[in-house]
């Protein structure tokens, strides 16, 4: 598979072993942060826009996690009624505190938040809950991250047949940024274990729901990576 084995996030080294990413969306015990990471996660995603809290009690629990495990953490903040009005001023309590930041491509602020990022990992994202663009619309989706300033960029797609599938592995075969992408939906399900053949960095998991069509539990992706990868071991030494 196409890797990028210069990447890393915090002391997750990306592209020679296809990676797990555990989705926390909500704060979980401190003990079930560590049966993750026994489990068999890579990192952690932190999607501060899904915990009720406050960001001061939502960057406590962060410094906790980190204290608690030894999981590398990216910080997402997705666009909700909540968040609309100050998305740039949460960004800015959580980078200190995490190794990576998830910012949507399309979003006003991507340039404020990657240059606030400076030393961190910026993983440039798109979401299209609709469709699957065409192959000439994601190559322009990667210059476009690339050229923000992005690391990683990610592309999530609704998959509406397999051809969806193919089209998007095929494009991060030959994707020259170190790339995630997934086809969402019933047919996209196995992009979710098959895209790192192709070049796909890592797959997400959720721990108590589904944050997208087609995600599977991170205990499933994890057994998955491991009957179909064999690099993939428990308690990885190339995590660090």
């Amino acid at each position: 598979m196409t890797t990028h084995e210069t990447c890393s996030i915090g002391s997750c080294k990306l592209g020679a072993v296809p990676r797990a990413v555990a989705i926390i969306d909500g704060p979980l015990a401190l003990d079930k942060i560590k049966t993750i990471e026994e489990l068999g996660a890579d990192m952690l995603e932190v999607r501060v826009d899904c915990f009720e809290d406050g960001i001061d009690g939502v960057c406590e629990y962060i410094a906790s996690t980190r204290r608690a495990c030894s999981l590398p953490l990216i910080g997402t903040i997705r666009e909700t009624a909540r968040t609309r009005n100050n998305r740039s001023a949460l960004f800015a309590k959580i980078i200190p505190l995490v190794d990576a930041v998830d910012i949507e491509i399309a979003a006003a602020i991507a340039p404020a938040i990657i240059a606030m990022s400076a030393g961190k990992t910026v993983i440039v994202s798109e979401h299209d809950f609709e469709r699957t663009p065409g192959s000439a619309e994601l190559e322009a989706i990667a210059r476009r991250a690339a050229a923000l300033g992005g690391h990683i960029v990610k592309i999530a797609a609704m998959a509406h047949e397999r051809e969806d599938v193919v089209r998007l592995l095929e494009f991060t075969h030959r994707c020259p940024l170190p790339a995630v992408a997934f086809s969402m939906g019933e047919y996209g399900a196995i992009s979710r274990v098959m895209s790192m053949l192709f070049g796909s960095l890592f797959s997400y998991g959720y721990v108590t729901k589904a944050n997208a069509p087609g995600q599977l539990p991170l205990n499933k992706l994890v057994e998955e990576l491991r009957m179909y990868y064999p690099e993939v071991v428990p308690q990885s030494p190339n995590r660090g």
